[in-house]
């Protein structure tokens, strides 16, 4: 995570503070989730934007650069963001510590269940907002490839420290993440590098690909 963002929104008494601000405002939805993604990867990408960033000391002056830079971002929705992708990942976290939390998540009938333990274990966060990360993990180049042409699962999917594959396969299930192979396929798809993570043996169709059916108001 860029660092000055940590310190505007995640440091321990500003995550706090943000926390209570965003706590009741439920006006945000994809787009806005989408935006500060944008954002991000731009800054990851942009040498001088980041530098320039790096300098800011205070909230108001990183808005405005970001502004500058075509990124108008509110700092409510820039919290909103940040704030809820820590309570999804923390309650991973915490649910890997605990086995029997971990358990009951796993066994929820569907994901709003699963929200609502979450919640009474101190977690908050809508079942868009977790299908949003967890489709966002899935399709990203740093989850553990699936070698295998049936669907079956070979390998553990971590991010960073985090045991995702659980969560993702939970999701799919309850169809609010779609079974989707890889997002972009180079070259030929049947000859060449037997490493190439686009091969049709290495895409990641999970089990029950060919019966599922997603919740479209969380994919739209």
């Amino acid at each position: 995570m860029y660092y000055q963002i940590w310190n505007f929104f995640l440091k321990e008494d500003k995550y706090i503070y943000w926390q209570e601000k965003i706590k009741f405002n439920k006006s945000y939805d994809k787009v806005t989730w989408q935006k500060v993604i944008d954002f991000l990867l731009l800054v990851e990408q942009t040498f001088q934007l980041k530098s320039q960033l790096a300098e800011t000391n205070s909230l108001e002056p990183f808005l405005k650069l970001a502004t500058e830079n075509g990124c108008n971002l509110t700092a409510e929705e820039l919290a909103w963001f940040l704030v809820t992708r820590r309570q999804i990942w923390d309650l991973f976290d915490f649910a890997q510590k605990t086995p029997s939390l971990k358990e009951e998540l796993l066994i929820s009938k569907d994901p709003q269940q699963f929200v609502n333990i979450a919640a009474d274990n101190g977690y908050s966060f809508s079942v868009e907002e977790l299908a949003w990360l967890l489709i966002e993990i899935k399709s990203s180049p740093e989850i553990v490839s699936i070698n295998n042409s049936v669907g079956e699962i070979l390998t553990g999917s971590n991010y960073g420290r985090i045991d995702i594959g659980y969560w993702i396969w939970l999701a799919e299930d309850w169809g609010i993440v779609p079974p989707f192979c890889h997002r972009e396929k180079q070259g030929n798809l049947l000859f060449g590098d037997t490493n190439n993570p686009f091969l049709l043996d290495r895409c990641f169709l999970p089990k029950g690909y060919f019966n599922q059916r997603l919740l479209v108001s969380i994919n739209s």
